[in-house]
C-alpha cells in the first residue's frame, strides 16, 4: 500500500481538518512485543497535542481497517 493511500485513509476516518499533517513511517520494532517492522502514523493538527498509532504490519501489508483498529483499540502514543 502506498503511504499516501494510507494518510488519505487516517484523514477520511479521523475526518481530520485539511490543516491537519499525517505522516507515514515503516520501522524497525526493538520492542520484542510488537511485529518486528510496524506501520507508524502520527497526526498533527493545529491547536492540538500530535499522537501516533502504531500498526503492527509493514506498510506494504496496512488496509484500512488496521486503521480503524489501532485508532480505536489503542497503540498511541499521545503526545
Amino acid at each position: 500500500m502506498a503511504e499516501s493511500d494510507i494518510a488519505t485513509w487516517a484523514r477520511e476516518e479521523l475526518g481530520l481538518d485539511p490543516a491537519a499533517t499525517v505522516s507515514v513511517l515503516e520501522k524497525e520494532s526493538n520492542d520484542p512485543r510488537c511485529a518486528p517492522v510496524v506501520t507508524e502514523l502520527t497526526v498533527e493538527s493545529p491547536g492540538e497535542s500530535p499522537f501516533t498509532v502504531h500498526i503492527e504490519r509493514p506498510l506494504a501489508e496496512v488496509e484500512r481497517m488496521d486503521i480503524v483498529a489501532a485508532i480505536a483499540f489503542g497503540g498511541h502514543d499521545m503526545g
